[in-house]
């Protein structure tokens, strides 16, 4: 009985060897690896030229007063020549979070154009920036691309709160918007 239990001990230390010395072989030959390097070039230039177009849009405001914002040029976008692809433009409400103090209701709308100005965006439509929509985004076909577009209000409408004042500095009610211009996603 001695004998057969030494030789099952056996049996299982050998079994436990095998199994070790196979599972690390797969290992060791499952590690393998190699690596590669991909260059990058960084561009000297970015897909285009975003300006602030310097219409004036100023507007009076007072506690309880509803009124007009006026129609004009809020940015001019000049598309860099080496780049043929489309483009994005996000135009964003930067400061909504100080406009809520002193604004009950503050939109404009916003589109992308030539000159003239018409519509040249892919979708060719006025879009809404407010306090409950701060911002949109205009895909650009680069075929429209020639030349410098603008980003342009047919103007908006606002209703500011009773007692306006500032919060912190004379600012806090005059709108911040802000243009970027990204590479469009493939279609």
């Amino acid at each position: 009985m001695i004998g057969t239990k030494s030789t099952r001990a056996v049996v299982l230390l050998g079994s436990l060897l095998l199994t070790l010395a196979i599972t690390g072989g797969l290992f060791a030959y499952a590690y393998t690896t190699d690596t590669a390097s991909i260059t990058v070039t960084a561009a000297s230039v970015d897909f285009a030229d975003v300006s602030e177009n310097g219409t004036d849009l100023s507007y009076n405001i007072q506690g309880r007063v509803k009124g007009a914002i006026g129609a004009g040029g809020l940015f001019d976008i000049t598309r860099d020549t080496n780049y043929t692809g489309d483009l994005e433009v996000i135009v964003s409400l930067a400061n909504a979070d100080k406009l809520v103090e002193n604004y009950s209701f503050w939109m404009m709308r916003v589109e992308f154009t030539d000159s003239t100005p018409t519509k040249v965006d892919m979708e060719q439509i006025t879009q809404v920036i407010s306090l409950n929509n701060p911002e949109v985004t205009f895909t650009v076909d680069s075929s429209n691309l020639t030349g410098t577009k603008y980003v342009y209000t047919p103007g908006g409408s606002f209703r500011a709160f009773s007692g306006v004042k500032p919060l912190n500095d004379a600012t806090d009610y005059d709108p911040m918007l802000f243009c970027t211009v990204v590479q469009a996603s493939p279609q």
